[in-house]
């Protein structure tokens, strides 16, 4: 019987059959700017500003968790009091008072009239 097993043994052979042989495709040696950058800048060129450089210039983000200094009051049927505090440094009431770069832009009236009209133009 083990004989029969070891006889009938295969490797594994796809179904799928391709025509042909496989294209290799020669790419440039040399690096090429692509074929969409704006005055053919290309990576690590003279346009490019290197990493390094732009990281030591920028100020990390760093979120700062809100400690409170009184604990907040609970009412008798559950509900939570909160109290006003006034506004610290780089801090807005409301959303119109971000600066402009922060809001949200305008509906054009032509992307109006195609929300409008179900995306049909």
């Amino acid at each position: 019987m083990r004989q029969t097993v070891t006889k009938l043994a295969q490797s594994y052979t796809p179904m799928i059959k391709f025509l042909g042989k496989h294209p290799v495709t020669k790419h440039p040696i040399e690096i090429l700017p692509h074929p969409c950058t704006v005055n053919g800048l290309v990576p690590g060129g003279e346009g490019c500003l290197n990493p390094a450089e732009y990281l030591k210039n920028s100020k990390p983000f760093v979120v700062v968790p809100y400690k409170k200094q009184h604990a907040s009051k609970t009412t008798a049927d559950g509900a939570i009091s909160f109290t006003d505090r006034p506004l610290q440094n780089n801090e807005v009431s409301s959303i119109a008072e971000l600066p402009a770069k922060y809001r949200f832009k305008p509906i054009e009236e032509k992307e109006l009239e195609c929300i409008n009209s179900g995306g049909v133009m």
